[in-house]
């Protein structure tokens, strides 16, 4: 990314970096995900194979830009920016640093091996055309408006994601080298999109570049985000389909029962004193379950849970004990043997009223849903205070 002052930008320039952070590409649905923890290691070596295939190739985009100015020195400069991102040293090339993040980060072995889709494909190729275009204005502009000048901040965007989906921040060195803004020919492509700035039209033509490179990566980004929503859930339907009993898979069917007085496997809990709160939540493991997500809550006598919302939606069963679930507006007296159920997204909040610890089999959709939306459980609590 181009890092200059915009005290030290020309008024147009800065209008044109203005019209491109304002985009409605920073809003697409991948990074909404990313920055809602929804995608995890699995996720990102699916979209980071794909996006190989614009990264491997960025070199000749930058040669195409090269080839269309017309002016000597702009284009030995772009040239020496080409043997710089080249390298000497071929295993610190980006190139190499990116190969290494996909087979040693994300486990991606046999780069060679990679099905591209036909929504990548046609990324790159497009990358390709638009970078070869014989006018250097769009061009020039394609590359440094409409893809240089969002590096930084779109990096920025993937390596929270990458963070909250368990990767090290030590692993993401190609991200932070171009977060740092170091690049050279970021202010190349700089310098030839304003070297041409006397032409007529050329606020026009730069902005219409700008604005259809990041339509075109938001459209790419759209299309991955649907792809991993649809092989999240391929596989469930697969088995669905297959008519095949998972209770071989299991071994030991005695594993398939379980006592509300053995402990789970506590998935959360939180403390507030101010509010009232105090619960505890575990997870009880049976062997083979792909939808359903059985959960145990004890709440003491006296406290509460959190109100809160979630994608999934939950049916209690009240095991012991006796209070009140509040659903939205409406407050549900219940007692043990009574069952209730919680619509998807609605807020609820459950309450123990009487002198006895208060518990509750959650059973859950949590297995479709976290299918559908990532691992977004956490992201629907408040912070915990004390466990």
């Amino acid at each position: 990314m181009v890092c200059l002052p915009l005290m030290h930008q020309d008024p147009p320039l800065e209008t044109l970096h203005k019209i491109v952070q304002e985009h409605p590409f920073w809003n697409n649905s991948l990074f909404q995900a990313c920055r809602q923890g929804e995608l995890t290691k699995q996720d990102f070596a699916y979209i980071f194979s794909q996006y190989y295939l614009y990264s491997r190739n960025f070199t000749r985009y930058l040669a195409a830009v090269m080839a269309s100015c017309d002016n000597d020195r702009l284009r030995n400069r772009l040239a020496q920016n080409l043997w710089e991102e080249s390298g000497i040293d071929q295993s610190r090339t980006h190139a190499e640093i990116f190969r290494t993040f996909l087979t040693c980060s994300l486990g991606i072995h046999n780069l060679e091996a990679i099905q591209y889709t036909s929504s990548a494909q046609f990324f790159a190729q497009e990358y390709q055309r638009n970078a070869a275009c014989p006018d250097p204005v769009w061009s020039s502009a394609w590359l440094s408006l409409g893809t240089e000048g969002i590096v930084s901040r779109m990096y920025q965007i993937f390596v929270e994601g990458l963070c909250q989906a368990g990767i090290p921040d030590s692993e993401l060195e190609f991200f932070h080298i171009h977060i740092d803004c170091d690049d050279e020919h970021a202010a190349t492509l700089a310098e030839i999109m304003c070297f041409y700035s006397d032409r007529p039209g050329w606020f026009e033509m730069c902005q219409q570049a700008a604005e259809q490179a990041l339509s075109l990566r938001a459209n790419f980004f759209e299309h991955l985000y649907e792809e991993i929503l649809q092989s999240r859930s391929q596989a469930l339907f697969e088995v669905a389909k297959n008519r095949c009993s998972l209770a071989a898979q299991v071994g030991d069917l005695s594993q398939l029962k379980h006592s509300h007085s053995t402990s789970g496997n506590p998935i959360y809990s939180n403390i507030n004193e101010r509010l009232n709160i105090e619960f505890s939540v575990e997870r009880m493991l049976f062997p083979a379950t792909q939808v359903l997500d059985p959960r145990i809550v004890r709440i003491p006598a006296g406290k509460a849970n959190e109100r809160h919302r979630h994608a999934h939606e939950t049916l209690f069963y009240i095991l012991e004990g006796s209070g009140t679930v509040l659903i939205d507006e409406a407050a549900i007296e219940v007692t043990a043997g009574d069952a209730v159920f919680i619509p998807r997204w609605c807020i609820h909040q459950s309450r123990n009223t009487g002198t006895d610890e208060m518990v509750i089999l959650a059973v859950t959709d949590f297995g479709l849903t976290s299918k559908l939306l990532g691992n977004y459980d956490q992201k629907t609590r408040m912070k915990v205070l004390s466990t």
